[in-house]
């Protein structure tokens, strides 16, 4: 009886780790499709406060923190603060960006429409801006949809195959 228990035991055990690993595999794939509507919804901000508000850069970063969430509003915060500091647009960004991609769940060629955000940003006139908000804004429109199909299709099998191979790994050790 106790080792019939034990063994129970070690096959939801099993069960459940197969579960969870492909569970967090599944959590990445939406955290993705998160981080990318996150910033879309920075860059929408931006767009409407360069047309409108005419800000200044540090005060613009503010208010985009103040109206979006997620990676992008942390992004926005530090990079108030650094602008504050006294640090310069570009250095700035491109070290932000560096700093966070550790911790992001974004794919190189996200960083990378960031990437060229950043270092477009405070270099021309305001007609050149706006397209340069308008071309990311369509870039990350196209990453996010990509993302969000991407999510769509591998999360039901992601879970299958938690199931499934859990339950393979104890079909194995009978």
């Amino acid at each position: 009886m106790g080792f019939n228990l034990i063994g129970l035991g070690g096959a939801a055990a099993v069960l459940l780790a197969c579960v969870g690993v492909f569970g967090e595999l599944r959590q990445a794939l939406f955290r993705r499709v998160q981080e990318l509507d996150s910033w879309l919804a920075a860059v929408r901000v931006m767009q409407t406060e360069m047309t409108f508000g005419a800000l200044p850069l540090s005060r613009l970063c503010g208010s985009i923190t103040a109206q979006t969430d997620g990676a992008a509003a942390a992004f926005w915060q530090e990079l108030a603060a650094r602008l504050d500091a006294g640090s310069g647009l570009a250095a700035s960004w491109q070290e932000l960006l560096a700093e966070n991609a550790a911790g992001a769940h974004l794919l190189p060629g996200d960083t990378q429409a960031l990437r060229d955000l950043g270092a477009g940003l405070g270099a021309s006139g305001l007609a050149q801006q706006k397209r340069l908000l308008a071309l990311t804004e369509e870039r990350l429109k196209a990453l996010h949809t990509e993302a969000a199909e991407r999510y769509r299709r591998l999360a039901r099998l992601l879970a299958a195959l938690g199931w499934s191979s859990g339950l393979l790994l104890i079909c194995l050790a009978l």
